[in-house]
């Protein structure tokens, strides 16, 4: 294949500054001389006084370092990905998918729920694509995009989607969706008995209580419980229902998309 002057690859690897750069964090850093403050007033040896700092510092050199070498690479070829010890390349021919995803269990700073990247395989297997992410990418679904418009244009004109793969991704979809609305109900039944707590102090401390029978309390707990459980059954449910189109219909725009 000709390769265009134009084409763009693009690479993704930490943010600068990310760990706090090679300073030790200021918390840590206290901590640490107290330690060695206390060591010495106990009366321990100098070789244990200097050689934990530098034990210390060592590993966090270290730690920086493998935290550098986690990248995601485009190239010619295919998607690169770079671990700490080793790295894994796909050919953009046998890459089936590139997806983002969404976490319910995690949040960024913004409140948001976190999204990432992923990519499927030749044989199914999913990867995450690191620093393809919600947190270090501020427009990730404009990034996506300009992603899979390169993959779809390198991936070849007889590209096709394995069908046993496309079952494979289905099924792996359709096991997150469920995981998220798992999640989702949770979180639904978690905050109706936030609200059903704060709402029973308020009237607990303003008297509202006062007089009402001792069993009353009781059967009000059961009702919001079972209140909780019918909202996060319908909310999970909700977000499962919003889940599953979308997925199949990307992967047939993917597919057949030349």
């Amino acid at each position: 294949m000709t390769m265009d002057e134009d084409v763009h690859f693009p690479e993704y690897r930490a943010p600068e500054g990310c760990m706090g750069g090679l300073a030790v964090p200021s918390l840590g850093l206290v901590g640490i001389m107290g330690g060695l403050a206390q060591l010495s007033r106990g009366g321990a040896p100098l070789w244990l006084l200097l050689g934990l700092p530098a034990v210390l510092l060592l590993l966090f050199l270290l730690m920086r370092i493998a935290a550098g070498r986690i990248a995601t690479l485009t190239g010619p070829d295919g998607i690169t990905v770079k671990r700490p010890f080793g790295a894994r390349s796909t050919a953009w021919p046998d890459i089936q998918a590139i997806e983002v995803q969404s976490d319910p269990s995690a949040v960024v700073d913004t409140g948001v729920i976190a999204e990432h990247v992923v990519l499927y395989d030749r044989d199914g297997r999913q990867m995450l694509l690191p620093h393809i992410n919600s947190k270090t990418v501020f427009a990730l679904n404009e990034d996506v995009v300009e992603l899979r418009a390169l993959w779809e244009r390198l991936r070849g004109k007889d590209w096709v989607a394995l069908p046993e793969v496309v079952e494979k991704m289905a099924r792996t979809r359709r096991r997150m969706n469920g995981q998220r609305a798992v999640l989702a109900g949770v979180a639904a039944w978690g905050g109706v008995m936030v609200v059903g707590l704060v709402l029973f102090l308020v009237l607990l401390l303003t008297g509202a209580l006062d007089g009402i029978e001792e069993s009353t309390p009781a059967l009000g707990a059961v009702a919001l419980a079972v209140v909780g459980v019918v909202v996060g059954v319908m909310f999970g449910r909700r977000v499962a229902r919003k889940g599953e189109p979308s997925a199949p219909a990307r992967l047939r725009r993917t597919g057949r998309h030349e």
